[in-house]
């Protein structure tokens, strides 16, 4: 009866705060329109960012090769670059420099015998100012050069009429196809992603709640007077944090229902395992901070602590600002918030069941590991005055 006694008051406590209603349910909503509108450039894939832009291409081809002439007269190839021929490597460089061209194509001399005779195909590349220009021509041409140097294994393992055959003409499919990250077309937009990265960051920063409960009726000298009733510690610790989990709850629902009202933020097709990954971050929110208390003896070290953290965390998991894949999948991947960030795009995206569970498994494991430390804390040093 204690436990249920104490968490309404700790509900009707934090409920009262308008403090918390700002910086836990407003605040959040204006960052997630504020990043979601000024970065719609630079996160996730804008509405206009379907058409390709035409590259243009220096050819440095003389002699003329009759397979690189074929290939620039395929009309899918032409869709994405414009050929134009130069007479020398010099030319096409001055002309990358001064930008007249976007990429350049060096064929070399012979390239037609040597594939012919069973050599690997090789072109020289030369990069523009573009980077994505770069990409859009490199994966062109690489798609040649793939496909003729598939053809050319086939030929020395199955014989050289398959060569012969396949030199008479290039069939390429299309060099360069716009698609969407996930299998039925689905993407996300800059305010999908940092809908999830500001719910995630500001569920850590629910700790700074659990803190200022437990820190309150040690410097209000009213946990000494509770103490002496017939009020268990334990009773008074589980409903304050029974209490704070319940308003975290509440804060989540509603950073997600009111971002998708108002912003339109498409939070996924399944909304029982997005329900289980939020309750999962907000058990690890509420037993880090029970250690940084149960570690601490003051409240501003703990808030210092907790702030500390959940801004480290929510940037090296790329929550922030777009990092390297290779910095977030690995300097990250040590943090709470790439497991469940990474789970909500991919439940965004449509994403198999498959490639949800590793992140489930690993964040059951880390509250797992968090709650255990937590109890092992309380034990050890307890919650007295």
């Amino acid at each position: 009866m204690n436990i249920w006694t104490i968490m309404l008051f700790e509900l009707r406590r934090v409920a009262r705060s308008r403090t918390f209603l700002l910086n836990m349910i407003l605040l959040p909503l204006v960052l997630i329109f504020i990043l979601g509108a000024s970065l719609s450039k630079v996160v996730g894939v804008a509405d206009d960012a379907a058409e390709i832009e035409r590259v243009k291409v220096a050819i440095v081809n003389e002699p003329s090769s009759a397979m690189i002439t074929a290939f620039l007269h395929n009309p899918e190839v032409k869709e994405a670059v414009t050929p134009q021929a130069v007479d020398n490597r010099s030319e096409a460089v001055s002309g990358l420099r001064a930008g007249k061209y976007d990429y350049a194509v060096i064929v070399p001399n012979g390239f037609d015998a040597e594939v012919q005779g069973g050599s690997q195909a090789k072109l020289e590349f030369i990069l523009g100012k573009s980077a994505e220009h770069n990409r859009v021509a490199g994966t062109v041409f690489d798609n040649l050069l793939s496909t003729l140097n598939y053809r050319q294994a086939a030929a020395i393992a199955l014989g050289p009429e398959v060569l012969a055959a396949s030199t008479a003409s290039v069939e390429e499919q299309p060099p360069v196809k716009n698609g969407q990250l996930s299998e039925d077309g689905g993407t996300y937009s800059a305010s999908q992603f940092y809908a999830a990265s500001m719910l995630l960051m500001f569920l850590l920063y629910s700790g700074l709640t659990v803190t200022q409960s437990l820190f309150s009726e040690k410097e209000n000298h009213t946990l000494t007077r509770i103490s002496s009733m017939p009020v268990k510690g334990s009773h008074l610790f589980i409903g304050k944090m029974l209490g704070v989990g319940l308003i975290t709850v509440a804060q989540c629902a509603a950073i997600v229902l009111l971002s998708r009202g108002l912003f339109g933020v498409y939070w996924g097709n399944r909304p029982g395992l997005l329900t289980v990954f939020c309750l999962l971050m907000i058990i690890a929110s509420m037993t880090f901070s029970i250690l940084v208390c149960m570690l601490t003896k003051s409240l501003s070290s703990a808030n210092t602590i907790i702030n500390t953290f959940t801004v480290a965390m929510t940037f090296i998991s790329g929550g922030m600002a777009p990092l390297p894949d290779s910095w977030v999948n690995s300097v990250g991947a040590f943090t709470v918030n790439h497991w469940v960030l990474q789970a909500m795009i991919r439940m965004m995206l449509h994403s198999g069941l498959g490639q949800l569970l590793p992140n489930l498994l690993i964040m059951s494991a880390i509250c797992l590991v968090l709650f255990s430390a937590a109890i092992f804390s309380y034990r050890k040093v307890g919650y007295h005055g």
